[in-house]
């Protein structure tokens, strides 16, 4: 009966050594069990500045954008953002001719809405994003740049843009990336300007600063 009473201590003495030199949580052996829901997950956030080329009314356009997004887990974004846009860049002595001509018609606006954007392998040095935006914004034409500054809203659209970003981790806060996307949008009902003259590709870079 001693025996078999010392045999019992030995081995339950045994198998809780081995359980505690083998279960690591979190250390170089990581056996924590893995589940669906996790409690404990590393989000984050970003800012971004965009500039790009666009067609716009078959004329050489220029965009601007920013956004604003919250990071979940790494793999998936949402939050707010807008864009600029104005064409006829002969117009201003910056297109390919660089004419300056203030007798055209030009057409200059924006757009915001909300921003969603599932991201391919977040933690690999090089990887992709599908960023979306769902959104509404406005236009306007004119006919001189030196009183761009009183041209006025000609009409409203609903838009919808997805691209696809190449991004470069720089460091754990910046990132590079260079896009191209569609953006479609519903028609336009302005004197002079084509009703699909929004509906074009784009293609930019983008900076994102954050703690991704």
């Amino acid at each position: 009966m001693k025996t078999f009473l010392a045999a019992t201590i030995i081995f339950f003495t045994g198998c809780n050594l081995f359980a505690q030199e083998n279960i690591v949580i979190g250390g170089d052996h990581d056996q924590e069990i893995k589940t669906i829901f996790k409690k404990e997950k590393r989000d984050g956030f970003y800012g971004a500045f965009s500039a790009g080329y666009s067609p716009i009314d078959k004329k050489d356009g220029l965009t601007f954008g920013a956004r604003g997004c919250w990071i979940m887990d790494h793999f998936f974004s949402f939050g707010v953002g807008g864009a600029g846009f104005i064409n006829e860049l002969d117009a201003m002595g910056l297109g390919f001719y660089s004419e300056s001509n203030n007798n055209v018609t030009s057409l200059a606006g924006g757009y915001g809405g909300i921003i969603l954007e599932p991201i391919l392998l977040p933690l690999k040095p090089v990887h992709l994003s599908f960023p979306i935006l769902i959104g509404a914004g406005a236009a306007g034409a004119f006919k001189n740049y030196d009183y761009f500054s009183t041209y006025y809203v000609d009409d409203f659209f609903w838009v919808v843009e997805p691209q696809a970003e190449l991004e470069i981790n720089f460091t754990r806060w910046l990132r590079f990336a260079v896009y191209a996307g569609y953006r479609y949008t519903s028609e336009l009902d302005i004197a002079d300007i084509s009703k699909d003259a929004l509906r074009s590709y784009s293609v930019g870079a983008t900076i994102k600063m954050g703690m991704f």
